[in-house]
Order: structure tokens, then C-alpha cells, then sequence
């Protein structure tokens, strides 16, 4: 069993569990970085609103599962891992780690 170290004064509150309805997503702006989480049947996942392969927001894409569809170019991305999963871009997202405190949901900047 892997063990994660949190950094907890990295950590910052987005939102709350109930914030964000199962299998939709929410962007929050934290300074002049845009987080989007998604929450996929319960589990939560944060990246950067931008998609790498030319900057437009994620927000406008289709969440199917972990999967991320981006709205402009059809680029796809795993949630998970911010990996690319076609041939539109290499480049992966930019993922943050998230916490659980009660029903806060905490990413790591």
C-alpha cells in the first residue's frame, strides 16, 4: 500500500462534497488559476481548466466516466492521471492532489 504525504499548509477549501453533483463538474478560480473538479460517481478529481493542446477551458467538454472530452478539439484525457488518450495532443493536464477533511474537498496548490 502506497502512502501519500499531504503538505497541508499547501492545501486550500474549494467547495464542499455536496457542492458538486455526482458525474458533473465545477471550475473555481484560486487567484488567476482555474481548477476544474469532477466528481465520477463519488470520487473527485482536479486539473487545471486549460486544455494543453491550445488553452480553451475543459469546462465546455463532456465528462463520460474519468474521462475528459475537450468541447473545442475533441481532445481526450484521463482524470486520474491527466494523460492524453488520442492523437490530438501529447501533452497531459496539469492534475492536483486532492483531500477529504469531513465533507470539505481540499486541493494541493
Amino acid at each position: 500500500m502506497k502512502t501519500e504525504v499531504w503538505n497541508m499548509s499547501n492545501m486550500i477549501e474549494l467547495a464542499k462534497v455536496e457542492d458538486i453533483p455526482k458525474n458533473e463538474m465545477h471550475v473555481f478560480n484560486v487567484g488567476k488559476l482555474e481548477i476544474l473538479v469532477a466528481n465520477v460517481d463519488g470520487e473527485f478529481y482536479a486539473v487545471e481548466n486549460r486544455c494543453p493542446h491550445m488553452g480553451y477551458p475543459l469546462f465546455f467538454g463532456t465528462l463520460k466516466g474519468k474521462i475528459l472530452k475537450c468541447g473545442f478539439h475533441n481532445a481526450e484525457f484521463d482524470l486520474s492521471s491527466g494523460k492524453a488518450l488520442n492523437e490530438v495532443t501529447g501533452k497531459p493536464l496539469r492534475v492536483f492532489k486532492l483531500a477529504m477533511q469531513d465533507s470539505q474537498i481540499l486541493v494541493e496548490l
